[in-house]
């Protein structure tokens, strides 16, 4: 995900958070006015000065007509009443609802910030490969997964990491028509539904300037997780791109050696500014 998409995720969530919050208190007013408006009316109903079928002089008939009228409009007040509190729970559901989503959003939002950060947290090969397993396992939910590595000289995948039986399994994942070499030739995120078939059920190429690196390929979900979620999907659509960088950049690091003072000199700053 491009940094201009993360900024827009964010200020969407914000905006989002804060109309539902104003849509709230909003609701909240209207609320106390209702519940004011009937207790003005209730009080008024009780002080009023109402006839009283008994009190009534003249034909019983007269007297029965008097009740049935009165009988409809308290009929009619309590139906109004009724809809109101109706109409009062069914918004009550929709803003519990909208809550509900903003409160996804937020996790999804989190969990892709703590991914970025931690991918770039350090300079370590191994210590970044048991990052984006920890990414895997916690986050995506899966302990059935490798990572593998594209050696285009060779034509085929070299297995670096991974969790479960496929680590114990095929080492070495030659080019052709399968799954993950579609995946990684086409750049794209293969997603799969069937959940019985032993073919992975996710390839996530690994791309970094412009090329692919590698795939990250799951095989399994944890049993309390049934399908993919969308937060998956952004993790995915991150890990393509940040998983890649940190791969590559720690291994430039370890190319290059503990000490970088010579090649963070100001010497070199100002040549990289020339260039600019």
């Amino acid at each position: 995900m491009a940094d201009k998409s993360k900024q827009e995720l964010i200020i969407k969530v914000l905006e989002e958070t804060k109309v539902f919050t104003q849509k709230l208190l909003r609701e909240n007013e209207r609320l106390r006015l209702m519940v004011a408006g009937l207790k003005k009316i209730d009080n008024a109903d009780s002080q009023a000065e109402r006839v009283k079928p008994e009190d009534m002089m003249g034909s019983l008939e007269e007297r029965f007509e008097f009740t049935m009228k009165e009988n409809n409009r308290l009929q009619k007040e309590l139906e109004n009443i009724k809809h109101e509190i109706t109409k009062a729970d069914t918004e009550s559901q929709d803003y519990y609802s909208r809550y509900l989503e903003l409160e996804e959003q937020n996790e999804t939002l989190a969990n892709l910030y703590v991914t970025i950060s931690r991918l770039h947290s350090t300079l370590q090969f191994t210590e970044v490969i048991e990052i984006i397993k920890e990414i895997i396992i916690n986050l995506v939910g899966s302990e059935s997964f490798i990572i593998l590595w594209l050696d285009e000289q060779a034509k085929e995948f070299q297995t670096i990491a991974g969790e479960g039986e496929p680590l114990n399994q095929q080492k070495i994942f030659p080019l052709g028509q399968n799954v993950i070499s579609k995946a990684a030739q086409s750049g794209e995120i293969f997603i799969s539904t069937d959940n019985n078939s032993q073919d992975p059920i996710a390839c996530i190429p690994l791309k970094a300037f412009g090329r692919v690196i590698g795939v990250i390929v799951i095989y399994h979900l944890l049993a309390h997780k049934p399908a993919f979620s969308q937060t998956d999907f952004e993790l995915f659509s991150l890990m393509a791109e940040h998983a890649a960088s940190a791969i590559i950049t720690s291994m430039i690091f370890a190319k290059v050696g503990v000490d970088i003072t010579p090649y963070i000199s100001m010497d070199n700053l100002s040549q990289m500014m020339n260039k600019v």
